[in-house]
């Protein structure tokens, strides 16, 4: 049975057999689709909103090597400038992926 594992809104893992598949949330603005005049002129309410989807972008065989590829591309597509700013994206991830985690009835305290 294939995993689909949302590790953040832009990035989540799914699996075939062999892999685990890292994929990235993109938009396309509909309004750019060359049949978009078309299509608007047969349904004058079409939704011109930017649609959300998904497109593969890496294939690994372990979880952690795939998390680890979110994080080095979370850190690669980043503006940082300094060492804090380095430090501040991997304490986010990682406190993402601590409350994916986390689950509540597993919880002492």
């Amino acid at each position: 049975m294939p995993i689909e594992i949302v590790l953040s809104p832009d990035y989540k893992l799914t699996s075939d057999e062999r892999n685990i598949i890292v994929n990235e949330r993109y938009f396309t603005d509909p309004t750019k689709a060359p049949n978009w005049p078309k299509r608007l002129a047969e349904n004058p309410d079409l939704d011109p909103s930017p649609i959300a989807r998904w497109r593969e972008v890496a294939y690994f065989s372990s979880v952690d090597r795939a998390i680890m590829f979110v994080m080095d591309r979370r850190v690669k597509l980043s503006d940082v400038k300094t060492l804090e700013d380095l430090a501040r994206i991997i304490r986010e991830f990682r406190g993402e992926l601590a409350a994916l985690l986390t689950i509540e009835g597993n919880r002492k305290g």
